[in-house]
């Protein structure tokens, strides 16, 4: 079988490469899941692509879309693993994809359900029906989003029964192996009333070549559930990454998204929550640090449906050498969702005098007795406090590398996992070692 060439939306790749992937058992596949393949693939090509009039992609280099060709692989390739220090001690499951296939998923808390795409639409097809849609957050990549479902052939579906709380996380490790290939995971968690889970999501490189990944995440929390994501982005500096998350709470449920951003040369991620019940809590972190050229591109939603809701957004960028972010983030309070408390921050840290960091907060009240508000801060290092350093013979480049550890550390504690939260702080602090912030 031979891989199949993602050069232009208006080839046929989709149409063969879901029928081809050698994972699938036809007969099993759900008739209304392979229309709805085919019905985004048709999205995919009457959408046009983004272009410099779009306000959900303003200040975005779209020069970054003209993607290379990329292969979807027909089999996964041999991918260096990580080694146990890279990976959590203790979990209540852990699954190992490379280029989407399932290469190894270890099971230790049988309290709740981990399953693969087939396991899932043959178990509990009902119930993906309405689940398993587009992954549109309605913030701009929906043509991405449709490319994404057509070409679903693995994801990761936890579900977590009432009155259930997993003592220890989820792990899912996804690596993008090979030249130019590409990859589109999929994670979707959904707890019953009164349960909690905890979910780290691993996305790395095997080696140094050039790929796209696709990805999405569906989070859905039922009544006086609770749910933390984590998603730790390691790719490597020629990937090009989206990731596409859409969250919804519940009444009285609190779902917890955090992102993690560490490498691949262009990152997009969009994430668009629904704080849809009464009483529910959402809250959504983020700390990315880009250096050389990167560009990190990030839309959100805070979205209230109801009243007596909370969501509170908190993202940080660490910019290096001519390394660019991007921030776009909107709080919308629905008719009837009175007594709203929302808030949303973005802070830049630049490092360097040629980096350029562009956020756009904003607000839309349609509700009486509301308590939101919303900024953003950008700047460099106060000379103050590198001269204190300074002053006792710290040199000003560790200085600034100890100022910046700290600076990102806020975002990792609100992750609120003790061993989640060291795992992280290795992972950021050994991404600071491979960058030399200027003088």
């Amino acid at each position: 079988m031979s891989a199949t060439t993602l050069d232009s939306p208006q080839t046929s790749f989709v149409r063969s490469v879901f029928l081809d992937a050698p994972s699938w058992n036809h007969a099993a596949v759900p008739a209304w899941f392979a229309q709805s393949q085919m019905a985004a693939w048709e999205a995919f090509t009457n959408l046009p692509m983004p272009g410099r009039r779009d306000e959900a992609w303003r200040f975005a280099d779209l020069k970054l879309l003209e993607f290379d060709p990329y292969t979807v692989l027909p089999d996964a390739e041999t991918a260096e693993q990580p080694g146990t220090a890279n990976l959590l001690e203790k979990t209540a499951a852990r699954l190992v994809f490379v280029n989407d296939r399932l290469v190894s998923r270890e099971i230790s808390d049988t309290s709740l359900k981990v399953l693969t795409l087939a396991e899932a639409l043959q178990q509990h097809g009902d119930l993906l029906k309405e689940t398993l849609s587009v992954p549109n957050t309605g913030l701009g990549g929906e043509k991405f989003a449709s490319l994404h479902q057509a070409q679903l052939r693995e994801a990761v579906v936890i579900f977590v029964p009432a009155k259930t709380e997993v003592s220890e996380p989820v792990e899912i490790v996804h690596w993008l192996s090979g030249v130019h290939s590409a990859a589109f995971p999929r994670t979707i968690i959904l707890t019953e009333r009164h349960s909690k889970v905890t979910v780290l999501e691993h996305h790395l490189s095997a080696g140094d070549d050039a790929g796209l990944s696709i990805g999405a995440a569906q989070l859905i929390a039922g009544e006086g559930s609770a749910i933390n994501y984590i998603l730790l982005n390691q790719r490597n500096a020629a990937d090009k990454n989206i990731h596409l998350s859409t969250v919804s709470s519940g009444r009285d449920a609190q779902v917890r998204h955090s992102l993690i951003n560490l490498a691949a040369g262009w990152t997009r991620t969009e994430c668009r929550s629904l704080v849809a019940g009464q009483g529910s809590r959402s809250e959504m972190f983020s700390v990315s640090l880009a250096s050389a050229n990167q560009e990190i591109d990030q839309r959100t939603l805070q979205d209230h449906l109801s009243p007596h809701s909370y969501s509170d957004l908190l993202y940080k960028n660490v910019l290096f050498d001519t390394a660019r972010t991007i921030f776009a983030g909107l709080i919308k309070v629905d008719e009837g969702a009175h007594f709203t408390d929302a808030y949303q921050k973005c802070r830049n840290l630049l490092l360097s005098a040629n980096c350029e960091a562009n956020s756009m907060p904003g607000l839309e009240i349609n509700a009486d007795q509301v308590k939101c508000s919303h900024g953003s801060t950008s700047g460099r290092i106060a000379e103050d406090e590198l001269f204190y350093f300074e002053s006792r013979g710290i040199p000003r480049p560790a200085a600034a590398h100890l100022i910046a550890l700290g600076f990102a550390q806020e975002v990792v504690e609100k992750v609120d996992h003790p061993e989640i939260g060291a795992l992280l702080a290795a992972a950021i602090a050994g991404r600071f070692d491979s960058i030399h912030p200027e003088d």
